[in-house]
């Protein structure tokens, strides 16, 4: 199905925007009241769009706190977790960290990180709001907190509407979810032969951690029990033989334009360049990636869907979640700082306006649907949001393990390329990537 943006969105959610504005007056934390004095330092990862965002935040958190001083660590995503390591290797993490879902199990000791759950239950950090799920996701395999969700994360697929939009005049069906991974690939096939030259259907997925794992869970297997690789050798067989099908079909680009177009700036990608139908990045890219879009190829729009399910209609979207932490250094005198921070961060309206669900919806449904419903939101993020409501009563977050992404996003990536370049066969490349998988789950978990 195709969805334009709009303008202005609709209010189809529960709450009026002026009972929304009521209800949420009280949830800002009063940062101020506190008077605090002294200096933190707060890490996370992003590009400039994200930088400026966080920026304007912590200026609004130092203007309403005279005192204090938040000393500003930014990387993007690898080079940000290759920094925390090294950093926690030295005991020289910073106070307040951003953290994620998919890496926690790797940091989540109280060696590193501090266990958050008797300021939680003192009433120091405020969790208001924020569903019991959602909060879960901030816990370790000891079952502490350590993680306080600011937003909750999807993976999804991104595709031209106007590449769309001429398939359709020429005859192609439009596609609709729920959709299975077939009727998706029948969907990329019709599309094909309407594309311009040299224009591809699909980025070939084969070796996208973010693609697979929903391929799995459809498929009704867990990717992962413990630190321990839970999915079928058959399952991994069918999803190398499902790639390798649409790539000699030439429904997908070569081995080579694969791997360089995974790696792409989105200013050079096959999407924001019209080479591209379809590819999958995190929705909450959208708005960035259709800005670039706006100037290498005016006049594109640049929307998004949810990942197919599997035969029987399983949905195997995961979720994830971001949020902050607090380092184990994190000297008693500079504790304040770092939760009033936190609560700041995730509980006050004006700071939620700012950030814009930039990296995951905000994990406040309060506070997400206030901004779908907010004309002045990016209709960007408005899509984005309202996605995530659409996937998120049946989506199941994958518990990752220590090192589970790192290796998972390694090993996939090898077996794979191994098979599109013909060094291995689907069978092989399956044994290849359960192999080396559970190889480095079982050194992490030592």
């Amino acid at each position: 199905m195709q969805v334009q943006f709009r303008a202005a969105p609709t209010r189809r959610s529960f709450l009026s925007g002026t009972a929304i504005a009521l209800a949420l007056a009280g949830t800002a934390a009063p940062i101020a009241a506190q008077d605090l004095a002294g200096e933190i330092r707060f890490s996370w990862w992003g590009g400039q769009v994200r930088n400026d965002k966080t920026d304007q935040i912590i200026q609004l958190f130092e203007q309403q706190n005279p005192g204090v001083r938040v000393v500003r660590e930014n990387a993007d995503f690898a080079p940000y977790w290759e920094r925390l390591t090294i950093q926690s290797t030295g005991n020289n993490q910073p106070c307040a960290i951003t953290m994620q879902s998919r890496w926690l199990a790797t940091y989540a000791r109280p060696d590193i990180l501090l266990p958050l759950d008797d300021l939680v239950a003192d009433g120091t950090l405020d969790v208001s709001g924020i569903p019991e799920t959602v909060l879960n996701a901030g816990r370790g395999a000891d079952g502490n907190l350590y993680m306080i969700p600011h937003g909750v994360f999807y993976f999804a697929l991104m595709y031209n509407e106007q590449m769309l939009e001429n398939a359709v005049a020429n005859g192609v069906e439009p596609i609709e979810w729920p959709y299975t991974w077939d009727e998706y690939a029948n969907h990329l096939r019709a599309v094909q032969p309407t594309l311009p030259e040299g224009a591809v259907a699909t980025h070939n997925m084969g070796r996208e951690p973010d693609a697979f794992i929903p391929w799995v869970q459809s498929h009704g297997e867990q990717v992962f029990d413990g630190s321990q690789v839970a999915f079928s050798r058959e399952t991994a067989v069918a999803w190398f033989n499902y790639w390798e099908t649409l790539r000699n079909e030439g429904v997908t680009e070569s081995p080579e334009e694969m791997i360089s177009e995974n790696s792409a700036l989105v200013e050079e990608s096959n999407l924001a360049n019209g080479r591209g139908y379809a590819t999958n990045r995190p929705p909450n890219q959208l708005g960035s990636v259709q800005t670039v879009t706006n100037t290498v190829n005016p006049g594109a729009t640049i929307n998004i869907r949810p990942y197919p399910v599997g035969p029987d209609g399983t949905v195997g979207m995961d979720l994830g979640s971001n949020g902050i932490a607090i380092g184990a250094n994190c000297a008693a005198e500079q504790l304040p700082i770092a939760t009033a921070w936190i609560n700041f961060w995730t509980q006050d309206t004006e700071a939620a306006g700012i950030y814009e669900s930039d990296n995951g919806v905000v994990a406040i449904p309060d506070l997400a649907t206030a901004q779908a419903e907010d004309p002045d939101t990016q209709p960007t993020q408005v899509r984005h949001i309202e996605l995530y409501q659409q996937v998120v009563d049946t989506a199941k977050p994958v518990f990752w393990p220590a090192g589970g992404y790192q290796a998972m996003t390694d090993t996939l990536n090898r077996a794979y390329d191994a098979v599109a370049f013909g060094q291995l066969t689907p069978e092989q490349g399956a044994d290849q990537l359960m192999s080396e998988l559970q190889q480095q789950l079982s050194q992490a978990s030592r």
